[in-house]
């Protein structure tokens, strides 16, 4: 039939699957479409996830897969719109399945039990992240309503809400041949919560929550780098379960005159030609504000790096230092003055030096 569903196929495994292999397809496909890992294009891959979730559904339940091996998909059609969330009676298996996916990868949990974070950005300079550095920051969040204590009801009085009998949910049955199907959504006369509000508390207006403004000082510190992210516990929006936490992401501006590569430091200087070929001393202006003595040894090559041990950044939650690179710019003058031209001749002819000349800047 044209509406056929091999849901073996949609999850890539065999018709004598056993639980534990029909699971891990599900993890491994589950990973590779869930949208929210591919929000520009988002609807496509809510299709493809809801498909996979369909089979699983089918699958992993002993009577509709039975029904499935015998009679196909229409022997577990899922009522006249076909598949939706309604009919989905795992989920339990997708919180075990991705909740410590998705903490691994960064986005927390996709199933929080309405523990949320928040997320700042502070930007910052190299020379802080390398001197270390604090920074004070304000931001608004949410948090449980001290008069009502969440309930949204005045002085938190409330009554048990007669339609879910305090659970904040409602059970639909719906029978399908030899099948029930069973959904389980939140209480509409409550809204989920499992109490009727008769009086809203007047601070949060029955919300159960209020903003507050929150003024920090955050300690960055040294070594830290670009896309480093600090979590402070507590300071997050609350719930009823808890306060979520403040991560912090740093970013470290570019500096003009130094660039970081894990913790090493690199910058370029510029020396005339005859200074690469006698030797000199330079002063430079390090990232922490001390100035350092760089000796240029006698017939350094353009491009040659010098490196200066532990004069690069600090190791970040270690002892230490990175290094310090210096690659060296040989410059040469585009027009020379009469005398620069008979000293270069001169010393050009001199067979002593012949070679120093040629090999090096011919």
């Amino acid at each position: 039939m044209a509406d056929e569903k091999d849901y073996y196929s949609i999850l890539g495994v065999s018709k004598n699957a056993t639980k534990d292999e029909i699971k891990k397809a599900y993890r491994e496909l589950a990973k590779k479409y869930h949208p929210d890992l591919h929000p520009e294009n988002r609807k496509e891959y809510e299709e493809k996830f809801k498909e996979i979730s369909e089979a699983y559904e089918v699958l992993m339940d002993d009577d509709k897969r039975r029904i499935y091996d015998q009679y196909g998909s229409e022997g577990v059609k899922f009522g006249p719109q076909g598949f939706d969330w309604n009919n989905f009676t795992h989920y339990d298996d997708i919180q075990d399945l991705f909740n410590q996916f998705f903490k691994n990868m960064g986005f927390g949990s996709i199933f929080e039990d309405e523990r949320q974070n928040i997320r700042f950005v502070v930007n910052i300079d190299l020379k802080d992240a390398y001197n270390g550095t604090t920074k004070n920051i304000s931001y608004e969040r949410e948090v449980i309503c001290p008069d009502c204590n969440g309930t949204g009801a005045k002085n938190g009085k409330t009554r048990k809400c007669p339609t879910c009998n305090g659970t904040g949910q409602v059970r639909n049955v719906r029978s399908m041949g030899f099948m029930q199907y069973v959904s389980v959504q939140p209480c509409p006369a409550c809204n989920g919560r499992g109490y009727i509000i008769e009086e809203k508390c007047p601070r949060c207006k029955g919300k159960g929550k209020i903003i507050v403004k929150e003024n920090l000082e955050v300690n960055i510190p040294k070594g830290a780098d670009d896309g480093l992210n600090l979590r402070i516990r507590g300071k997050g929006p609350g719930s009823k379960n808890g306060n979520g936490d403040l991560i912090i992401t740093i970013h470290v501006n570019q500096d003009p005159v130094y660039k970081r590569d894990g913790d090493d430091l690199y910058t370029e200087i510029d020396i005339p030609f005859t200074k690469a070929a006698l030797g000199t001393e330079i002063s430079l202006e390090h990232i922490s504000g001390e100035n350092l003595n760089i000796k240029i040894p006698p017939g350094t090559q353009p491009g040659e790096i010098i490196r200066i041990k532990n004069k690069g950044m600090p190791k970040f939650n270690s002892r230490g230092y990175g290094d310090l690179l210096i690659k060296i710019n040989v410059t040469i003058p585009k027009n020379l003055t009469q005398r620069q031209r008979e000293l270069l001749m001169e010393l050009d002819n001199e067979p002593e030096r012949k070679g120093f000349f040629h090999s090096r800047f011919k």
